[in-house]
């Protein structure tokens, strides 16, 4: 089974749509987790409104996405973990991507796919070139060569509850976890897309991405401040 982690906070204009891009999936043995993080506008009512076994509400107070994210993470009941922002969507194979690739490669802590980057109508892939394992992350992260991310990378879960989410961390929560894990993780890249990824401002959390990677990998000096 896969959990597929969705961290809600006012997204009540899009999160319909990304909650059907997951009950849509061609593969049907999944279970999907939305937690609302203190949703102050209509947001947690319509999913409460969608009829699907597969799918649970939980919910929170208000404590960011991290928290959100480790919430689901520790109410998963699958062996794999997909976290998905409340404003992307999966593919319709998305998920039987992911299983494909985890039958034939069980190994792996994290399987890394390509996504599509969508500024309103228009659609771009991302450049994501490595097929197979991948043998130096944290350089082909630097390169820009693999990402792990929400919506297009699939978590162990036995893997993902020992390298949590910094829950002080409210803002490029991402960034943080990705280097962390990157350092002990096994990973698997493909280049098949799994995500529609409707972000107008991505490049900021890229560049966050860079400038760690950076002093990780070559030592450089890197300043990293965005508790809340």
């Amino acid at each position: 089974m896969i959990s597929v982690i969705i961290p809600l906070y006012n997204k009540e204009k899009i999160i319909e749509r990304t909650i059907q891009s997951v009950l849509s999936q061609d593969y049907d043995d999944f279970e999907l987790i939305v937690v609302n993080d203190g949703s102050t506008d209509n947001s947690a009512e319509i999913v409460r409104k969608v009829q699907d076994s597969r799918l649970r509400l939980l919910h929170q107070e208000n404590g960011g996405p991290s928290k959100a994210r480790n919430t689901g993470a520790k109410h998963a009941q699958g062996e794999w973990i997909v976290f998905l922002d409340a404003d992307d969507e999966l593919l319709p194979d998305a998920l039987n991507t992911f299983v494909s690739i985890i039958r034939k490669h069980p190994d792996y802590d994290i399987i890394d796919c390509n996504k599509y980057i969508c500024y309103g109508n228009r659609r771009t892939l991302a450049v994501h070139p490595l097929e197979g394992k991948v043998k130096n992350v944290l350089r082909e992260c630097y390169f820009g060569r693999v990402m792990p991310g929400n919506g297009s990378s699939a978590f162990r879960r036995e893997f993902m509850l020992k390298h949590l989410y910094d829950e002080r961390i409210r803002r490029f929560e991402d960034a943080e976890l990705l280097i962390r894990q990157l350092v002990v993780a096994r990973v698997y890249s493909s280049k098949t897309p799994t995500l529609l990824f409707n972000r107008d401002f991505a490049e900021a959390s890229i560049i966050l991405h860079i400038l760690i990677l950076k002093k990780v990998v070559f030592g450089e000096k890197c300043a990293f401040t965005v508790f809340s």
